[in-house]
């Protein structure tokens, strides 16, 4: 049900931005960029030393697209891709379709901020074997709003590095381990929760921009 709900959150965002942007369109020169990087260094980094490091590296892909002279619009994701035989898994995978505004412009740096829904989730796919079929599947969902702000600094032209920082907070699914006695004596059981919580596995984000 809740799986459900966030997608149809996200439909419908995406049915609002689509007519918000053909109509701006008509009187707009549309101007574009692509943004690709790492989505999560500072908690990378700060587990590098850590005897039980598990942090895997997270990507960032962020495509943005100007609509006015103040007003600009963001599908932004982010996942953390990684590869323990025989399963391949996007942890953390995080997509939100936002609206933004520019704060500041100078010549060289530019700072905008935006809000706008995301659904995140963690997706896996088991790898294929003889007389057995590929399988998917998923855990962790969230559904909420994230709020954005970020500074692009101009290295050449066209080209920006870009530091990203989110806030996002949702209706996210988790699980606690609870005791339960069976014929075998007393088992660990693991009970599914829905609440509210913090999503900042990837709060802060670097990234090479580049506008088309």
């Amino acid at each position: 049900m809740y799986r459900l709900l966030a997608l149809i959150i996200i439909v419908l965002e995406c049915f609002q931005l689509s007519a918000q942007i053909n109509e701006e369109e008509e009187n707009n020169n549309l101007s574009h960029s692509i943004s690709i990087g790492w989505s999560n260094p500072v908690s990378s980094i700060s587990t590098l030393f850590d005897a039980k490091f598990e942090e895997k590296i997270g990507v960032l892909i962020d495509y943005q697209m100007s609509v006015s002279e103040n007003k600009f619009y963001k599908i932004h994701t982010k996942f953390s891709p990684s590869y323990k035989n025989p399963t391949f898994s996007l942890n953390n995978f995080l997509i939100s379709i936002t609206k933004g505004s520019w704060l500041m412009e100078k010549r060289n740096i530019n700072i905008g901020h935006g809000i706008g829904p995301y659904f995140r989730c963690n997706i896996y796919r088991g790898q294929s074997g003889r007389g057995t079929q590929v399988f998917w599947s998923s855990d962790d969902f969230g559904v909420g709003i994230e709020y954005f702000v970020f500074l692009d600094y101009l290295v050449k032209k066209d080209f920006f590095i870009t530091i990203i920082a989110n806030l996002n907070t949702g209706l996210h699914q988790y699980y606690e381990a609870t005791i339960g006695n069976g014929t075998a004596g007393n088992a660990t059981l693991s009970q599914e929760y829905w609440g509210i919580k913090l999503s900042n596995q990837q709060l802060i984000s670097v990234a090479i921009k580049k506008y088309l």
